[in-house]
């Protein structure tokens, strides 16, 4: 008996949540099987099913707020609702948000916990030595580096007020939701690109960005040309490792701000057709040195002319960034609430991201 109870109490729960999801955003979520028993049902007419089939007749004449606070109270079901409801939307919205960075940079493995993440770089393995006439082999060893960093925690209160459940307000509580989801893609958007724009040193003492590391252009800027992006590639090509070993690396990615962006998509374009062979384009989509435009209006902020190119995060460390193990993206936690009357749902990202590697990038303030 209690085993089809705790089913029945799962299939309504399931089907609660689907409903729910579906008023909140019914292209994301359609309705299901299970959420089309509750069609047409108010979220006070939910609660005063939950409590029902918990407190049986005395759910009937409860007032709205004594409804709310037994359902939260009384039983998990309510909770639980509000629990699935507000992850799936968060993670829904938090997915479709799509930061930038995330085409460009390399995702690191999770950070255990809060103390700081030793990121060693590795020399290429050295080069072979011809043995001598008795086939004598040579040691060798690796050379590293090393860059730290650690996370951080950002979090916000959302709130489900009383005021919101009575009037039935889903279409309200999605808009606080998906809002804070996008904000937490935002800051890792901001995180990750200020590693570019705040041009810090590195664990060398030089900054990221810098003559001596070879990936910035000397002198006044350049605007995004073919010329300009060979003089980039040229210097990223002639990067050398740790050991002085030839890296060969080449550019992936063209990042600009929004003021560049036709330069950006002129200079990458498929389009592109050249009126005789020496203005052929190679930095071109279908290219031998293809670039992929990443366009971030962030980084107007701080320069409307400057551009970079990012090596493929495959070929070397860039900017990496990680999220704390089990907490990938933003989470949530909910409580009925004491300063409010209603819900109040915490939203939580732990977030951290460093440059690794100059090698792999290079700055042009463009002109």
């Amino acid at each position: 008996m209690n085993a089809v109870l705790r089913d029945a109490d799962v299939t309504r729960l399931a089907g609660m949540t689907d409903y729910v999801l579906n008023r909140m955003n019914p292209a994301a979520n359609p309705l299901t099987e299970k959420g089309r028993e509750y069609q047409g049902d108010s979220f006070m007419e939910l609660l005063r099913e939950i409590v029902q089939s918990r407190a049986g007749k005395t759910a009937l004449s409860l007032s709205k707020l004594e409804l709310i606070r037994l359902a939260y109270q009384s039983t998990s079901d309510f909770p639980n609702l509000l629990a699935n409801v507000a992850n799936k939307r968060l993670r829904q919205a938090y997915e479709e948000s799509r930061p930038t960075y995330k085409t460009w940079a390399r995702r690191g493995a999770n950070a255990p916990d809060f103390k700081e993440i030793n990121v060693v770089q590795m020399s290429s393995m050295p080069d072979l030595l011809r043995t001598n006439e008795h086939g004598e082999f040579k040691y060798s060893k690796l050379t590293d580096g090393k860059e730290v960093y650690s996370l951080l925690t950002f979090g916000r209160i959302l709130p489900f007020t009383r005021q919101a459940m009575i009037n039935d307000d889903l279409r309200g509580f999605d808009r606080v939701i998906s809002g804070f989801a996008r904000s937490a893609a935002r800051l890792e958007n901001r995180t990750v690109y200020s590693e570019l724009t705040a041009n810090a040193a590195l664990s060398d003492g030089v900054a990221l960005f810098h003559a001596s590391h070879g990936n910035l252009t000397t002198g006044p800027g350049t605007a995004i040309s073919v010329e300009s992006l060979g003089v980039g590639r040229a210097l990223m090509r002639l990067q050398i490792g740790l050991q002085n070993e030839e890296l060969n690396l080449s550019p992936r990615f063209l990042i600009v701000p929004s003021a560049q962006e036709q330069k950006a998509y002129q200079f990458t374009s498929a389009q592109y057709v050249p009126a005789q062979a020496a203005d052929i384009n190679e930095f071109r989509a279908g290219g031998r040195a293809s670039l992929e435009p990443i366009v971030e209006a962030l980084l107007d902020a701080n320069s409307t002319t400057a551009w970079y190119l990012a090596a493929d995060s495959s070929q070397i460390d860039t900017v990496e960034y990680c999220y704390l193990q089990g907490e990938e993206g933003i989470q949530s936690e909910q409580r009925f609430g004491f300063e409010i009357d209603g819900v109040e749902i915490k939203a939580r990202l732990d977030f951290a991201a460093k440059a690794i590697d100059f090698r792999g990038l290079y700055r042009n303030d463009g002109a």
